[in-house]
């Protein structure tokens, strides 16, 4: 039976606020949906508490080591009945209403379109992407471009049509999801609702975006290598556009493929990378390129406590 929505939940070690995610998605009204909740190899019990539910729309697919959040959500997309597969966190919580909302604008969504987005509250209020645009946009290729070059927040919420999928993918890798959405605005465009579908908590200690500076910097070295050559495959491919449209853009991913090889240990693929940060690198760039010399634990030791010490008094507005 063919479903409105699949929603993909990818979780590690989850275990305290799994329900919270998967229970706001059981209290939808208004559509047909399934839940995929991906256990990217826990080990604290979270898919034990997710099966104790014991509800028919919730499937719980395992994977035995932790493989990264985007190989996580593959592996749902890959067993997804829903003509669109809305993508929750489980640090996530679906709003009332939520599902029937998009079901609405996903419907009346042009046929071209690959993402129908939507704006984040957060638990401490902000709300997200940032600035707000103040109105619905629907965004081709440069459009979009233009639009994240412009943000300083740029989270939102996706429920991505079914089809995307048959063409773009997200990484294998442990590489993280920016790329995938580029890819995706080059073949379909962009609808960004005004309406908020999803409240986001900052409670989880293992948070990618603000995790305690030992783990944010094992997890930098660990990602390092996937990370630098996923920004190197960007580049590849929207140098053009970057240039054409968006050039801050091809500046935040030759600095991104820049740092990733120093993380990685890999100098001399590191150094390609700095004449596109232009003829007088930042105080920034110098500094990484300084501690990178001395080795990747040192950058990643400091870029995790620099990280730390700016967002931490914020809490989540990273």
């Amino acid at each position: 039976m063919s479903l409105d929505f699949s929603v993909v939940i990818p979780a590690l070690n989850r275990a305290g606020m799994i329900r919270r995610a998967v229970d706001s998605c059981l209290a939808q009204t208004g559509a047909t949906f399934e839940v995929l909740v991906v256990d990217d190899g826990s080990t604290d019990g979270t898919a034990e508490v997710v099966e104790a539910l014991g509800d028919p729309r919730v499937t719980v697919l395992r994977h035995p080591v932790n493989r990264g959040v985007c190989a996580a959500r593959n592996t749902a997309i890959a067993r997804a009945r829903g003509r669109w597969c809305a993508l929750v966190d489980s640090d996530f919580e679906l709003l009332p209403g939520a599902l029937e909302g998009l079901l609405e604008a996903c419907s009346r969504a042009p046929e071209d379109v690959g993402n129908v987005a939507s704006r984040c509250v957060w638990d401490n209020g902000l709300e997200t992407p940032r600035p707000d645009p103040g109105e619905e946009l629907l965004l081709d290729y440069p459009g979009y471009l233009k639009f994240v070059e412009d943000l300083s927040v740029s989270e939102w919420f996706n429920c991505m049509r079914r089809e995307v999928f048959d063409r773009v993918r997200f990484p294998e890798t442990r590489a993280y999801e920016g790329g995938f959405h580029l890819r995706v605005a080059r073949r379909f465009r962009f609808l960004l609702l005004q309406r908020r579908s999803v409240k986001i908590y900052t409670d989880a200690k293992n948070r990618v975006t603000l995790s305690a500076p030992p783990q944010a910097a094992r997890r930098m070295l660990r990602d390092a290598r996937d990370s630098a050559r996923e920004a190197e495959a960007v580049l590849a491919e929207h140098a053009e556009a970057f240039r054409a449209h968006a050039p801050r853009l091809l500046h935040h991913y030759a600095e991104a493929a820049f740092l990733n090889h120093l993380l990685a240990g890999e100098r001399l693929e590191a150094l390609r990378w700095l004449p596109e940060l232009g003829p007088r690198p930042g105080a920034r760039t110098l500094v990484h390129a300084s501690l990178g010399l001395l080795g990747p634990r040192p950058l990643a030791w400091a870029k995790a406590h620099w990280t730390w010490g700016r967002h931490r008094p914020r809490a989540a507005e990273a």
